[in-house]
């Protein structure tokens, strides 16, 4: 018995390191006696991973895979540790002789990881692994450095990193940016001047543009041609074209020619002030298309001063003095009250520039959520007959006519004569009754109101090609 385990010591090199369960068995064996070794070895493997650590009885043996050799036959407890797994016992059977082999699974330790996504229904990989589509609920995710990725058709895909602790649970949101899209712009003749959304490009046709995804306004114009508007859609990594065959005439660039002729003006039914309806001839006259924004204004008066996002607003409290004063710097007038409800109404005597029947979506009044001044030209469902834009709501604009009683009506208010000027279209503080075109509203010339601002026209000289164009 003593030699055999001082053969053992020895081959071991360390007392430690013999497993206390063989020391048992040669104990067992009694003084006197040699006792054989066991035969039997045991592979032990661990999955998902391999390198986890071997103890039985506080002894280590190895990292897995380790073949087990030595110990007397029968149920042995083992514990597994591996750093990011929970630990783990494991009673297994020593085999007697020959080797035999078991598998052992470890659970990892987990986060909960769950994302959101704008647009939803993107893929979710986790460390390159797909795991669903967001929005991703409570999905376990191994402790430690993790990497999620975002992927959605059309759209660039995202990735993040992020460290994960045992049992603790992250959300996180993202934004997805849709690949550009592509715009194509020919006209004919080439060499037409080009505005994005009323932003002018350095480019003219032929050009392309690669766009984020929404829809724009294009705009271009050529000297002795009419200006030519289209709106189109840029969809996520697609190409449009447009084509453009320019009409020869000039009209002034931003502004819509309004023909000469018969219109209907007033109604007989609502404001005492609107009445009595009739039918008015006027001469042709060019419109701006838009009210005029803030930095066309900043173009002429320097001094006036606004938040940079707000370039393509319309300018806003402004006075009728002022007003005035900037039409005249840049070869323009304002419009008479009539000229006003002719280019917002057209000849047929509707009660909105698009119609008869009120649409909220379709100006910017009170009854649209959020208030408040818009960019110009954001309601292109509410155009006019002869295309002006935001004629309804957005901002009160000013004329030149006096606040007085049309002819046949016989109404006295202290109000008629010489004293107010004429506002119309209404504002983003307007009801629908209010923002109809031909509703009337007054103030004092040096009146300053949020809501106050203009547009303007200009006379077509007689025998111009615009008059001949149309």
């Amino acid at each position: 018995m003593h030699s055999t385990m001082a053969r053992l010591l020895t081959a071991t090199g360390r007392r430690s390191a013999l497993p206390a369960l063989l020391l048992c068995a040669l104990l067992a064996a009694g003084c006197g006696e040699e006792a054989s070794l066991p035969t039997g070895e045991l592979l032990i493997e661990t999955e998902p991973v391999t390198g986890a650590k071997v103890v039985i009885n506080g002894v280590e043996y190895g990292e897995t895979p380790t073949t087990l050799a030595g110990l007397p036959a029968g149920p042995i407890l083992v514990y597994f540790l591996l750093e990011g797994y929970h630990g783990k016992s494991v009673i297994l059977d020593m085999p007697s002789e020959g080797q035999e082999s078991c598998l052992v699974t470890l659970d990892p330790l987990v986060g909960y990881l769950s994302l959101d996504s704008t647009p939803e229904g993107a893929a979710v990989f986790v460390n390159g692994k797909a795991v669903g589509v967001t929005p991703l609920k409570q999905e376990p995710v191994p402790v430690g450095q993790v990497t999620y990725e975002l992927r959605l058709a059309n759209h660039d895909s995202l990735s993040r990193e992020v460290t994960v602790k045992a049992d603790y649970r992250y959300r996180y949101a993202h934004e997805l940016k849709p690949k550009s899209g592509q715009l194509v712009i020919f006209s004919r003749p080439s060499g037409a001047k080009i505005w994005l959304n009323n932003d002018f490009q350095a480019k003219t046709t032929p050009a392309t543009f690669d766009l984020v995804p929404g829809v724009y306004t294009v705009t271009l114009y050529r000297d002795g041609y009419i200006t030519a508007e289209s709106t189109i859609e840029i969809s996520p990594n697609a190409r449009e074209t447009i084509d453009a065959k320019l009409k020869e005439g000039d009209v002034p660039f931003g502004m819509i020619l309004v023909p000469g002729g018969e219109f209907i003006c007033g109604v007989n039914n609502a404001a005492s002030d609107e009445r009595p309806q009739r039918k008015i001839r006027l001469p042709a006259f060019y419109v701006d298309k838009y009210e005029v924004t803030n930095a066309e204004f900043k173009a002429i008066f320097p001094s006036h001063e606004f938040d940079a996002v707000r370039a393509h607003f319309p300018v806003a409290g402004i006075s009728f003095k002022q007003a005035e004063a900037y039409a005249e710097a840049v070869g323009k007038r304002l419009p008479t009250e009539l000229e006003w409800e002719k280019a917002a109404r057209g000849v047929d005597g509707r009660d909105y520039p698009w119609g008869n029947d009120f649409y909220k979506e379709r100006c910017n009044g009170k009854t649209m959520v959020g208030g408040g001044v818009k960019e110009v030209g954001q309601y292109p469902l509410g155009a006019s007959p002869y295309g002006c834009l935001d004629m309804a709501g957005n901002v009160y604009e000013w004329t030149s006519s006096w606040y007085e009683a049309y002819p046949g009506n016989k109404a006295i208010t202290q109000e008629y004569g010489q004293i107010f000027k004429v506002l119309r279209g209404g504002s983003y503080f307007s009801n629908r009754f209010d923002l109809r075109c031909a509703r009337r509203h007054y103030d004092r010339m040096d009146a300053v109101r949020a809501d106050y601002g203009f547009r303007c026209v200009r006379d077509v000289e007689p025998g111009s090609d615009a008059v001949r164009a149309e």
